[in-house]
């Protein structure tokens, strides 16, 4: 076979020679770059409009939740005006003093009212007289969303307004004001108020009626704090308290009484609400309420650009190493045609076709060497002997390649849970192989975690895990693997299998040096054997024939921090054990 392939070879030289210089691995280079480089545009296309759409759903989530708590907060804020309305318009009625004040003061002439102020202020020992301006000042004091208190006498037709800086205007009722008094729009632009009738006790006659006017600035900075929406408030006759927006009439508002109607009237997600004679409406434009901001949308792009970037250079960089590896070949084949069979071609041991190819040729070079220098059996032990070597290498980053391409291929079927145990194989084995021998705390909760996971799976609903770890240690160094061997020697040799109520929690605390405790209500061991094998531990005397387990990790935990660090075992008074690891923070590492 191998002198028919080496005739074959001589034959068609001359004939294909002069075809053969024009090519070599630049046609396969180009072809194979241009596929890659389609490939890495697509996908990385693909996510950037994935990332965006997703900014933009979630854009959109926090835009409607910002609408919704704006009209919660506007309708918050009349419902305190209202009870701030009505708790004044009680007090007024729990001081005999300050209502009688108030009753003279709408039914009384001017001289009259000062002649029985003088009288009660003398009959009440001229220091607890409270009159009707200090009931006001007290309650402008007290609620400083109020802005205006207006009384209006109905038998002398007199309005009477106290402001919050202790003043008080009077004059006669005009028309117009009477007129909004008739309607019940007491709301303006920029204020809004409520009415309370006050009435004598005795004969439930009204004498007049008190006027709370409160300020619309609340409104104001409630929309200025979620500001992608809009916000009107208005009075049912129709009156705008406040609106963020000029674009749209309040009738046109009005007349839109449905959801649904005002929204297409608005284009836009609305919240309506309504207290009392008042009403909120919250809108936020479809337009606007998915909107990324540009900057994020570059920042995407710019992202995406730099990572197809990034993988153009990988990707050259590896057609750039596959083409070398190519010539080498041909330029071994066109030394064979010349008749040098000692020509070998190295292999990069990639485990891949180009070095099988390699492989395979340098064995047909050494068996047409060994043909001709009729040595067969020695060729045919070199051949074993390579064989053995190549079948012999591991890459443990292609079994974790490996791995995550299974689960990936998992999860696409719809099976999460073998996806699930998958990922939490891969993370940790993904971290035996590259991690650093030093990590934080936080990764190494985050291993025993994932550890865990795959426990879950096996005893499903038999345990529970529980880790609680103080937010200011998990930045705190420490050797990796240590916790994984104890609480694999729990899942061996602690877990209750015929139990429901098995548990693990595991315990960050700092008392002098750094202590992870992880305890169970597992099966425990006996007060003799957690001695005997603390004193193992203490001394070191333990078997040393495996690389894992808690005397592996007690012998290196005493190794880095020193021999007062360490593992030590402890009993639960409800059962199970307690393992102590002891290490030291900082510097030490």
């Amino acid at each position: 076979m191998l002198h028919f392939l080496v005739g074959v070879v001589y034959i068609f030289r001359k004939e294909g020679e002069s075809d053969m210089e024009g090519k070599g691995s630049k046609q396969l280079y180009h072809k194979l770059f241009f596929i890659y480089t389609s490939i890495l545009v697509c996908a990385i296309s693909a996510l950037v409009i994935f990332f965006i759409n997703s900014t933009r759903n979630r854009f959109l989530e926090q835009s409607l939740s910002y609408t919704e708590m704006m009209s919660e907060s506007a309708v918050s804020y009349l419902e305190d005006t209202s009870d701030v309305a009505e708790y004044i318009h009680k007090d007024l009625y729990n001081s005999s003093m300050e209502l009688n004040d108030v009753l003279h003061y709408l039914a009384d002439e001017p001289d009259v009212y000062q002649k029985y102020r003088l009288d009660t202020y003398i009959e009440n020992k001229l220091n607890e007289y409270k009159g009707i301006e200090e009931f006001f000042l007290d309650a402008f004091q007290a609620y400083e969303s109020l802005g205006q208190i207006t009384l209006f006498s109905y038998g002398r037709d007199e309005i009477t307004e106290y402001t919050r800086d202790g003043k008080s205007y009077r004059r006669d009722g005009d028309k117009e004001f009477k007129k909004r008094l008739e309607s019940g729009n007491l709301a303006k632009e920029g204020s809004f108020a409520y009415l309370k009738e006050i009435r004598d006790p005795s004969t439930m006659e009204s004498k007049g009626c008190m006027i709370l006017g409160f300020k619309s600035k609340k409104f104001e900075s409630i929309w200025q704090y979620y500001s992608r929406a809009e916000l009107v408030v208005y009075h049912d006759a129709g009156t705008v308290v406040y609106s963020s927006s000029k674009e749209y009439e309040i009738a046109d508002i009005m007349k839109a009484d449905e959801k649904d109607a005002l929204e297409a009237l608005l284009g836009a997600y609305v919240e309506q609400a309504q207290r009392g004679e008042y009403h909120t409406v919250s809108y936020l434009e479809k337009k606007r309420a998915a909107a990324v901001p540009f900057s994020i949308v570059v920042m995407f792009v710019l992202v995406g650009i730099a990572v197809m970037a990034l993988g153009e250079m990988f990707v050259r960089y590896y057609l750039q190493k596959l083409a070398g590896r190519l010539n080498r070949i041909l330029d071994g084949m066109t030394k064979v045609m010349d008749g040098d069979l000692a020509v070998r071609i190295p292999t990069d041991k990639n485990g891949d076709e180009l070095d099988v190819i390699a492989q395979y040729f340098n064995e047909m070079c050494v068996r047409l060497d060994g043909h001709i220098k009729k040595q067969y059996l020695a060729e045919i032990e070199q051949k074993n002997a390579e064989m053995d070597a190549l079948q012999s290498q591991i890459n443990p980053h292609f079994l974790y390649n490996t791995l995550e391409a299974v689960r990936m291929k998992a999860i696409c079927n719809g099976d999460r849970e073998v996806g699930k145990m998958l990922y939490s194989l891969a993370v940790t084995f993904r971290a035996q192989i590259k991690e650093a021998d030093i990590i934080t705390l936080a990764q190494e909760l985050h291993y025993c975690k994932k550890y865990m996971e795959l426990f879950e799976f096996r005893y499903q609903n038999q345990f529970q895990a529980n880790v609680e770890c103080p937010e200011e240690y998990l930045k705190v160094p420490i050797i990796k693997f240590v916790l994984q061997p104890v609480i694999e020697n729990y899942f061996i040799h602690g877990i209750r299998l015929k139990e429901k109520d098995n548990f693990v929690r595991i315990l960050v605390k700092k008392e002098g040096d750094y202590q992870i405790i992880v305890e169970d209500n597992g099966k425990g061991m006996t007060q003799e054997a957690i001695e005997a094998k603390n004193q193992e531990l203490e001394q070191d005397t333990m078997e040393k024939h495996s690389s894992i387990g808690i005397a592996n990790v007690n012998r290196r935990l005493k190794a880095v921090y020193g021999r007062e660090c360490g593992i030590r075992l402890e009993s639960r008074s409800q059962g199970g054990l307690r393992v102590i690891l002891r290490f030291m923070g900082g510097s030490q590492v």
